[in-house]
């Protein structure tokens, strides 16, 4: 009986030490896992004036109050000179071919900048002489755009941002753009405008998610009109009106006080008061004996000698109503005329005029709010 017992105790002894060693193994391994994952990430890091020698483009962004410096990396990349005019770009433009990456510094980062794990489309193609990268402020961020020619009005668009000290996708894939030129609309919104068939043009205008970091659009409008697309691509500050105005009992309520909804301003306010605040008009004219300032969504006519806005007018893109639904929310009214380029509607508003210009078709095509 004693020998069992003596037994039984060697072979308990004998598997609390396998237990033990095997438990210090295992500690070991997760050690060596965890230390062999702090170097990789070690690893990325570069000399912040290597990466300066070896990058092609920098983007510099304003986040939270920090100072970043993003560059874009080549990778194995291979450089050579058009032979020949293409989509890429002229004869002899220098070009630029391969895999590329992001190296992300901040001022706390010192002498070294980090490599991001946000995958680029890779590979890239990058002409030297065009504008590759450009940066806007949508909803308070710093957002940055990065272009790859692929044809002729055919711009692949990646858009990213950084995001708890990393870069991030704004997109989950690229945007096909007809054209590099992109508005941004008061710091808050991006337009952009994109091909479509037989002439026509999408303008996508869009907002920023700041829940999951993502560029989600508020609005598209397919567009015909050649010189509705001129005035996008040739005007700075000339963006498509998407801010959609829906037709309520308020609109003759607002008239009567010389206010058109969808208008920042009244009619009698100062067009320096306006200027002032909105300095980012298209521009300032004399058109039918009236002067008017004009931007994008709004047009105030106001008269020369005491600067005071007479009238309001705004384009009936904005709304997107019949005129069946106008008579049925405001009721008869007052005028309905028959014109050479359509029907002009009055109703009536205390000592102002509501006037909705109206196609063959019965669409509305302007709105404007002005003195009896």
């Amino acid at each position: 009986m004693k020998k069992l017992n003596k037994k039984w105790l060697l072979w308990s002894i004998f598997i609390i030490a396998v237990c033990i060693l095997g438990a210090s193994l295992l500690n070991y391994y997760v050690y060596k896992k965890q230390s062999t994952n702090v170097n990789k990430s070690t690893n990325s890091k570069q000399d912040l004036e290597w990466v300066k020698n070896n990058s092609y483009f920098t983007i510099n962004m304003k986040i939270n109050g920090n100072d970043y410096e993003i560059f874009l990396v080549g990778e194995g990349e291979r450089k050579s000179e058009l032979i020949e005019e293409n989509e890429i770009g002229m004869k002899d433009d220098t070009i630029i071919k391969g895999n590329f990456s992001f190296y992300l510094w901040k001022e706390a980062n010192g002498k070294y900048a980090y490599k991001q794990e946000v995958e680029l489309p890779n590979p890239m193609t990058f002409n030297l002489s065009k504008k590759s990268t450009s940066t806007y402020m949508v909803n308070q961020q710093n957002i940055a755009a990065i272009f790859q020619d692929l044809g002729e009005k055919d711009v692949l668009t990646y858009f990213y941002t950084i995001e708890k000290g990393k870069v991030v996708n704004l997109t989950d894939n690229g945007l096909h753009l007809l054209s590099r030129n992109i508005k941004s609309i008061q710091q808050n919104y991006l337009q952009t405008i994109s091909k479509q068939e037989n002439s026509k043009v999408n303008f996508d205008t869009w907002m920023l998610q700041k829940e999951n970091m993502k560029l989600t659009t508020m609005d598209t409008t397919t567009v015909q009109s050649e010189e509705t697309i001129e005035n996008w691509l040739n005007k700075e500050d000339y963006y498509y009106p998407f801010k959609d105005i829906t037709i309520t009992t308020s609109m003759l309520t607002l008239a009567k006080q010389g206010m058109l909804i969808g208008s920042q301003y009244p009619i009698g306010t100062n067009v320096k008061e306006i200027t002032k605040i909105n300095a980012d008009y298209i521009n300032e004219e004399t058109r039918n004996k009236e002067n008017q300032l004009k931007y994008s969504d709004v047009t105030y006519l106001y008269d020369k000698k005491t600067g005071l806005v007479t009238s309001i007018w705004i384009p009936g893109v904005r709304i997107k109503e019949t005129i069946q639904s106008l008579e049925k929310i405001l009721g008869k009214p007052e005028s309905f005329i028959s014109k050479e380029n359509g029907y002009l509607v009055i109703y009536k508003a205390s000592k102002y005029q509501l006037q909705f210009q109206l196609d063959d078709s019965l669409v509305i095509t302007s709105v404007q709010l002005k003195k009896n």
